[in-house]
């Protein structure tokens, strides 16, 4: 390579360097700084990617959706009849060794399942010691009993039994008349005006006024358990009307 290659070579990167330097410090100058927001508040009104929230302060702030829905955490409780097929749920129960539920269940998680969750029977502590239950060759005369945490697809509800799916196995239990349904779920759907929500987001600099930022994750609240639904207030006597 000649003496004038190697120059003009020496040229273009530096040239070149100089540019990209050049071009990110000027990125970095037009981009104002970002500020962080973070509160507890209620949620007053919703719109398709935002919603918009009233902060402890009195403030009403235009919060747009997390990028991810696993950065949006919604928790609450639900009705009986709110449970429908298909959705996931989990619970504990105590079950013979044959797989016979033993006891009612009175608490289930209606939850939403990732790449990490593991569906079926996971053992939850012994009360008898059986380690055939739910596969093997259970002993036909064995009264060992063990609590399980069943985690699955709902088939199918009805009278008072939960018919529950997963990979290998089905159960059917009995769902106590005094029971508790929680919900944990990433599901923006599941929001609704007068949720309290927890807000982590962030907005630029001197754009306070707008009162708009983007949302790092929100956790939110639900106000009434899901599927309640209240009941009217009975109407008035009218007094003077003719009797």
């Amino acid at each position: 390579m000649t003496k004038l290659r190697k120059s003009n070579c020496t040229f273009l990167l530096f040239t070149l360097t100089a540019f990209i330097f050049a071009t990110a410090n000027a990125n970095a100058q037009q981009q104002p700084p970002m500020k962080t927001l973070r509160g507890d508040g209620t949620v007053i009104a919703m719109a398709p990617g935002r919603i918009q929230v009233e902060l402890k302060d009195g403030k009403k702030w235009v919060i747009f959706m997390p990028d991810k829905l696993e950065y949006i955490d919604v928790a609450g409780t639900a009705v009986l009849p709110w449970l429908k097929r298909g959705m996931y749920v989990s619970f504990a129960g105590v079950f013979d060794a044959k797989g016979a539920p033993k006891t009612e269940i009175k608490d289930i998680r209606v939850f939403q399942p990732n790449k990490d969750t593991k569906l079926g029977a996971q053992r939850d502590g012994v009360s008898g010691g059986n380690k055939n239950l739910f596969g093997g060759n259970p002993n036909p005369n064995a009264v060992q009993t063990s609590r399980f945490i069943i985690s699955g697809r709902l088939v199918n509800i009805n009278n008072g039994k939960m018919v529950v799916a997963a990979p290998g196995f089905q159960t059917t239990v009995l769902l106590a008349k005094q029971m508790t349904i929680r919900v944990q779920s990433h599901n923006p759907s599941l929001i609704r005006v007068g949720d309290k929500v927890n807000v982590d987001a962030w907005y630029y600099a001197g754009r306070e006024q707008a009162m708009q930022a983007k949302a790092k994750t929100l956790k939110f609240i639900s106000k009434d358990p899901y599927g309640y639904v209240e009941k009217p207030a009975p109407a008035e006597k009218d007094e003077d009307a003719p009797k």
